[in-house]
């Protein structure tokens, strides 16, 4: 008699589901240098990372995909400004009578209050110090809070003048934005007959934009008097759209890319950065000016 075959032994069960970790709303850290970040996470999955040095915000995903650059050669130590982001130019814009852009980017900023609701949220405050003071001799006070909402990240920025007399300041957000390639870019915006300033020029000349397109295919650094509102950099290599939508305060534009330049990676990102450059604005004592610009970033 033949022996009767044994049943194939039973499949193994699949493994279980990964279950999918939840962030908390706002979550702070350090980076491997130990500088303190804090981390805004969305319902929907999106994510801002900050940065306390400088103020300055280094990450935005919307639907998975990075709005912003944070330069390779940047340094993440707090020996220098964070190169990328969206790092701060206070009180001055440029080069001055104090450091290139000021000091709020290389200093510590106090973290105010965070909120974990729906639109997680954190507020900075930054004031005048003995530091400060050696460098610009005026009391004041910033507030920087950002908040990420499902659709955009807001930032808003207000100074107040904490002092006796008025002072004057320049200023503005630095924002790297990502891109895939110069090439991809388009810059659009409420530019044609305006008047900017091309600072790669020797001396720096005063010219009327031509169209309400800028593309990169040179060195760029252009102060744009009076553009603000919306400005949209539209990205075919990534298939993105980016509105960079200045609401209150912020009355100039300035596009930077250091074309060629490597170590810098010229073609990973651009500077499209809400300023109030092109004339100091006077803040008398006790008064406030805000600044309020959103990110809104879309599928082509």
């Amino acid at each position: 008699m033949s022996e009767t075959p044994l049943p194939p032994p039973p499949m193994p069960a699949p493994p279980p589901a990964p279950v999918p970790v939840k962030l908390p709303p706002v979550s702070e850290g350090a980076n491997a240098a130990g500088l303190k970040t804090i981390t805004l996470t969305h319902a929907n999955g999106d994510s801002a990372t900050l940065y306390t040095f400088g103020g300055c915000v280094t990450s935005y995903t919307h639907a998975g995909v990075e709005t912003l650059k944070v330069r390779p050669d940047a340094k993440m130590d707090g020996s220098k400004p964070i190169s990328g982001g969206i790092p701060h130019c206070f009180p001055q814009f440029g080069p001055g009578a104090i450091q290139q852009h000021g000091f709020a980017r290389n200093l510590e900023w106090e973290v105010r209050s965070t909120d974990a609701g729906a639109e997680p949220s954190v507020c900075l405050r930054l004031a005048d110090s003995p530091k400060t003071r050696d460098m610009w001799p005026y009391p004041f006070e910033a507030i920087y809070t950002v908040t990420l909402a499902s659709d955009r990240l807001k930032t808003s920025l207000e100074v107040k003048n904490t002092g006796a007399e008025p002072f004057t300041f320049t200023a503005a957000l630095h924002s790297y934005f990502d891109i895939s390639a110069v090439a991809n870019l388009k810059i659009e915006g409420n530019f044609k007959g305006s008047q900017y300033i091309d600072k790669t020029a020797k001396p720096p000349a005063e010219l009327t934009a031509a169209s309400d397109t800028i593309t990169i295919s040179k060195e760029t650094d252009s102060v744009y008097k009076g553009v603000s509102g919306e400005l949209k950099l539209v990205d075919s290599g990534k298939g993105t759209q980016l509105a960079i939508e200045c609401k209150q305060g912020w009355r100039d534009t300035v596009i930077w890319n250091p074309y060629g330049d490597q170590g810098m990676g010229y073609d990973s990102f651009v500077c499209a950065e809400a300023a109030l450059a092109a004339f100091p604005f006077t803040l008398q004592p006790n008064v406030v000016w805000t600044g309020l610009m959103d990110l809104v970033s879309t599928k082509l």
